[in-house]
């Protein structure tokens, strides 16, 4: 069977998993995101909605590969997504829905881009908001300095999550699983042992490190994977 391992939405995961932190969260929470409380509720349904998304594109977990467990990987992806978007909000930086729209025209159009939202484990009903995500950490790296190059890339990365751990503080509920502010989840019995397959980049997505976002009207160009 074909496997879809090829979303670069998913390495906002993995690059930004140390902007999040561990700590008490109140009861019935998954996560706590600055003020936004991320319910365990709305996240069972996250992962309900998953799943049909997957049925009603023909793919099946197995084929995903993804490098965490999929409470955890849609969790962080909640996650990361609203970090950013208040980050953003906060500092006056905006996404155009044209500029979506040109991510996902780049990927092939909206049938093709499902398929790569839905292996990085983003359910469809969230992936116009985890792109405008992706587009604003772009747009705030640029800001701190990225460039072209991978020195100023990880210089302006290390400045941005200086500045996100203090802007939009993010806290797990431990239920779902441990969580170190360094490594990002750690292996845990509770969720199984997650794929270990490495994730090949979709072209013409817009990558997480990339510190040059496109210009507005211009589909971004292809990305290397960051890491």
């Amino acid at each position: 069977m074909k496997s879809y391992r090829v979303g670069a939405v998913a390495l906002l995961a993995a690059a930004c998993a140390a902007l999040s932190a561990c700590g008490p969260v109140q009861a019935g929470s998954a996560a706590i995101v600055g003020k936004e409380r991320i319910t365990s509720s709305q996240l069972d349904d996250q992962i309900q909605e998953f799943r049909k998304d997957l049925a009603a594109n023909k793919m099946t977990e197995d084929q995903l590969g993804l490098q965490l467990p999929l409470p955890q990987m849609i969790l962080l992806n909640m996650v990361n997504s609203r970090q950013f978007l208040e980050l953003g909000r906060s500092k006056g930086v905006t996404v155009t829905d044209r500029e979506i729209d040109d991510v996902v025209n780049a990927q092939g159009g909206q049938a093709q881009f499902d398929k790569v939202l839905l292996a990085s484990g983003i359910p469809l009903d969230e992936g116009r908001e985890a792109v405008r995500s992706v587009l604003i950490r772009q747009k705030l790296a640029q800001q701190e300095g990225a460039g072209a190059d991978q020195q100023s890339q990880q210089a302006a990365l290390q400045k941005l999550t200086q500045e996100a751990e203090a802007a939009v503080p993010v806290k797990y509920s431990p239920r779902y699983g441990k969580f170190d502010p360094q490594q990002g989840f750690v292996p845990d019995d509770r969720f199984g042992i997650a794929a270990e397959a490495p994730q090949a980049p979709a072209a013409g997505m817009p990558e997480a490190g990339d510190g040059a976002p496109p210009p507005d009207g211009a589909a971004p160009p292809d990305a290397a994977p960051a890491g």
